[in-house]
């Protein structure tokens, strides 16, 4: 197992030495410099995982191979070594890019979870740069965050529908990042030049959302004083985003059924068909054959609608993805945030009714509340468990997928949980969930968990 490689960079030959003393006994492989030169020189050529540097050393002072690291886009985390009462300089290197810094003299026990902070932030940097090189290769999800076997199946369907002008339809409860689907699809698709027009046919009142769509000529209704085109006609070449379509009103249902049907549109105040070239895409968190049998939704519209479906799965079905998005959330911008690994056990505990935006929400929140961009347990605020899952919980089941479709979801996500409080252990994890252990061999061969 390789080794995590750490330098010490310090002017001071008896406090180098007991400090490489106490690391290698520690178990890491350390490199050493006495000038800020060879410091530099060493973060070049060994990118190490961790560095500790000296704010005065000769040759070249700890900020200097600071900035000069930082401006080359080395990304070793790098703690400054400062003495008491140099609050300026401390501030300065903490501006300048540290990942932080440690008072002289030294307390090892103190020091030493800082470097276990560092590497683990180093590490999930690497993962999420690593996802980024793989998803980008794919050529489909460059924008979207996630290696899980789920979100792998939609890259796939993203790609294969990329290239055509099928109409898609795409489901997922609230927050699971149905917009970053439409993103994708069209920047990948020959009208990634045309325009990308959204639509929320939620947050628009029915009175409004015909003329929103369609578009209005002068005089059609009081207070149109003056022409407009409406969201189809710009979309004219491009793709056409309508989000909770299973919101909209039964009256525009059957005109958009007729819209896409034609491919033209008539404005309000006018009979001239007006021909448009689009990409329809659609996005809904409601069960649409639910209120198809309730008389909310018209069945030939959802025919229309539902050539190709891509379905998001929730956050809680696809766990493994929450180190990589906490990552890119910490990073966003420009920043440099780390988080501990107790406060990603959190995180991986929660159940997310909010999913992906709730996650996003409560790292931004986090980071707010963080000393130095060190995202703790402490600064990590969820609902109360009583508020984790609402009492009528099971309205969110898909009953399209059945009785049994339930059921293995059920227990697949059952065995997923134990494994992971079990920390792999197949024994233990049998015995939580009061099951044989060649029980759980099956089920995991059947539902392919890993």
């Amino acid at each position: 197992m390789r080794k995590e490689k750490i330098l010490v960079a310090e002017d001071d030959r008896t406090a180098r030495v007991s400090l490489v003393g106490l690391l290698e006994a520690e178990g890491f492989e350390v490199l050493s410099a006495e000038t800020g030169t060879q410091a530099q020189s060493l973060l070049t050529n060994e990118e190490p995982d961790v560095a500790l540097l000296d704010i005065r050393m000769p040759g070249m002072d700890g900020l200097t191979v600071l900035r000069s690291a930082r401006a080359g886009g080395l990304e070793t985390p790098l703690i400054v070594m400062t003495a008491h009462g140099d609050s300026n300089t401390a501030i300065e290197a903490m501006k300048s890019g540290a990942f932080d810094y440690v008072l002289k003299p030294l307390d090892f026990h103190q020091l030493l979870p800082q470097i276990q902070r560092a590497i683990e932030h180093r590490r999930l940097a690497k993962e999420l740069s690593s996802l980024r090189t793989q998803v980008a290769a794919d050529g489909v999800a460059a924008m979207m965050v996630g290696r899980s076997p789920a979100m792998q199946h939609v890259y796939k369907l993203i790609g294969q529908v990329a290239d055509s002008d099928a109409t898609v339809l795409i489901r997922g409860e609230s927050g699971t990042g149905k917009e970053l689907v439409v993103n994708a699809i069209h920047f990948n698709s020959g009208r990634s030049k045309g325009p990308l027009v959204k639509v929320n046919c939620a947050s628009i009142p029915d009175t409004l959302l015909e003329s929103e769509l369609f578009g209005h000529e002068k005089g059609a209704f009081t207070n149109a004083a003056f022409r407009r085109i409406g969201r189809f006609e710009e979309a004219n070449g491009g793709t056409l985003f309508l989000d909770e379509i299973g919101e909209l009103a039964p009256a525009l249902q059957a005109k958009l059924l007729r819209a896409i049907q034609e491919r033209t549109v008539e404005r309000l105040g006018s009979n001239a068909p007006i021909p448009v070239d689009i990409r329809l895409i659609a996005a809904t968190s409601r069960n649409l054959e639910q209120a198809i049998e309730e008389g909310e939704f018209r069945e030939d519209l959802y025919y229309r609608l539902n050539v190709v479906t891509i379905q998001l799965p929730p956050l809680r079905e696809r766990r493994q993805d929450i180190p990589a998005l906490v990552q890119h959330f910490l990073n966003r911008g420009g920043r440099k945030g780390s988080i501990t690994p107790q406060a990603l056990a959190t995180l991986d505990e929660y159940h997310w009714p909010g999913n992906v935006r709730e996650l996003e929400n409560t790292i931004e929140r986090a980071l707010v509340l963080a000393r130095e961009g060190i995202v703790t347990k402490t600064e990590i605020q969820l609902r109360a468990p009583s508020d984790r899952m609402s009492p009528h919980w099971t309205d969110q089941v898909p009953l399209e997928i059945g009785w049994q479709g339930n059921l293995s979801k059920l227990e697949k996500s059952l065995i997923e949980r134990a494994l992971r409080q079990a920390q792999g252990n197949k024994s233990k994890a049998a015995e939580l969930l009061g099951i044989h252990r060649r029980l759980l061999y099956e089920k995991m061969r059947e539902y392919g968990v890993e």
